[in-house]
């Protein structure tokens, strides 16, 4: 589904998104670091992508390096934030407040640009329990209070780390109070209108990719110790 920037109207691949997404992240921490210019180079290097991708994402947000210089790091980090709409501030909701959803709630890199406005959970034992945000305390409503709250707060994304068996129940919920935006945790596949973009984190399944690269590494480092050849 192609996204579009807010100057242009241009529209960009969501794979792009995703990448631009990480290019931003790294660029905010070279700046950090008090470093002003990197090469394409460089910069697909700490992507894991090949330069070539790299250019042609950036050619979406009209960024172009300069020969021999390469991106002034303040330039192109603004001109991505723009793109991505990562400078506007955006209400969240977080549907199950157990452990990994706080944590999740609580990574640093979600204070910019995002803010938490409510917390919901079945679980009588957290539910108006008071946690402590980045820049906020909130407590922890019931799931019945879902829609009213997510609709008097604006709340246009949410994250839903719900036990699996009410997983659809409470997207419907969410759907119900105009949010179009989501992130699942869950392993249920969510039925949703067109309209509503949900984005499926699966734990699992990121760590059998991950078991899976190990096991190609370890055996490319067995054939090389001992001379054989590995073929595909």
């Amino acid at each position: 589904m192609p996204r579009s920037t807010a100057d242009s109207g241009a529209s960009i691949p969501e794979a792009s998104v995703a990448r631009l997404a990480c290019y931003l992240h790294i660029l905010r921490s070279l700046s950090a670091a008090g470093i002003f210019s990197t090469s394409s180079g460089q910069l697909a290097g700490a992507a894991g992508v090949n330069p070539a991708i790299l250019r042609k994402d950036l050619s979406h947000v009209g960024a172009n390096g300069v020969r021999g210089v390469g991106y002034d790091v303040a330039r192109l980090t603004a001109r991505i934030a723009m793109a991505l709409h990562s400078e506007d501030l955006h209400n969240v909701a977080l549907a199950g407040a157990g452990n990994l959803g706080r944590t999740l709630l609580m990574h640093a890199g979600l204070g910019r640009g995002f803010r938490v406005v409510a917390m919901f959970d079945t679980d009588p034992h957290l539910i108006g329990t008071t946690f402590a945000m980045p820049d906020v305390a909130l407590t922890v409503a019931p799931m019945t209070e879902l829609v009213d709250r997510c609709r008097a707060a604006d709340v246009g994304i949410a994250v839903m780390a719900t036990a699996d068996d009410i997983a659809q129940q409470t997207c419907d919920a969410f759907v119900t109070a105009g949010v179009r935006q989501i992130l699942d945790l869950t392993t249920v596949t969510l039925d949703a209108p067109p309209h509503v973009h949900i984005r499926p984190v699966d734990l699992g399944l990121e760590l059998q990719i991950l078991a899976f690269n190990a096991s190609c590494e370890e055996t490319g480092s067995q054939a090389q110790r001992s001379g054989a050849v590995v073929t595909a």
